[in-house]
């Protein structure tokens, strides 16, 4: 009797710690939505202060074409820097509530794991924005290309989303490396046979390139061989903490 007692409340614990859980996520889920909204809502507010340096990379004047235009664009910006915004809110929201099951070990781990990923979003970024995107636009807007009597009109919507379109390739795409080291910490991909198999991954690499980045060859290349280094760095890495090495 007391063994059904005791599994019982053993069952009850166990079944407030789970409550208590969800309970928890569902409070870091609500606060991460207020924030996304508040971040969209300064984006708004501050439209016209960060548009300019957005399309400051091009070079010329850009211009709208339709009348929904320019309110369709402030709207899908004022989204795009709002999430950009509020991401250190749900990073920690995240952090927060995994933290409490990590041992100390793991948590300087994923300490370690968020340095590397915000300074890999700061690289992708300047990359993208003072490197990669003028280059690009210099080699699109090349005489070669226009035909002989056509003038050239930049549309404001087209070529604002080809710069948001490059730099969140880059910011995404920058974070592969350490999807890669944790997968290798987990003992889940084996660091040697990734070295075997690393022309596929280059391949891959060029292909995710493609999909992500504008047509041009510029971009992609441009985003192809920082991703190329960073994965040998991150093999690297992997082999000096002895990542990677299953049983």
């Amino acid at each position: 009797m007391d063994e059904t007692m005791e599994h019982a409340t053993d069952n009850d614990a166990g079944a407030m710690a789970f409550f208590d859980h969800v309970r928890e996520l569902r409070r870091r889920l609500i606060v991460s939505m207020l924030c996304l909204g508040v971040g969209f809502v300064v984006a708004y507010l501050l439209h016209d202060r960060y548009i300019h340096w957005l399309l400051k990379p091009i070079g010329e004047q850009v211009y709208i074409t339709s009348i929904e235009e320019g309110f369709m664009m402030k709207l899908r910006v004022s989204a795009y820097v709002g999430l950009i915004l509020s991401f250190p809110v749900h990073v920690y929201n995240v952090v927060a509530f995994v933290t409490p099951a990590l041992t100390g070990r793991e948590r300087s781990f994923l300490r370690a794991m968020l340095a590397g990923s915000m300074a890999l979003l700061l690289i992708g970024g300047y990359l993208a924005y003072f490197q990669i995107l003028p280059l690009s636009f210099q080699f699109l807007k090349n005489p070669a290309f226009v035909p002989e009597g056509a003038g050239t009109l930049l549309g404001y919507q087209k070529n604002l989303l080809f710069a948001l379109r490059l730099l969140f390739a880059f910011i995404i795409l920058f974070q592969l490396p350490l999807v890669m080291i944790l997968l290798m910490a987990m003992n889940l991909v084996d660091r040697r046979q990734m070295l075997k198999c690393s022309r596929y991954v280059i391949v891959l690499i060029f292909v995710l390139s493609a999909l992500l980045t504008p047509p041009d060859p510029v971009s992609q290349i441009g985003l192809a061989l920082p991703l190329i280094i960073l994965f040998y760095l991150s093999i690297l890495a992997a082999r000096i903490f002895r990542f990677g090495e299953p049983d």
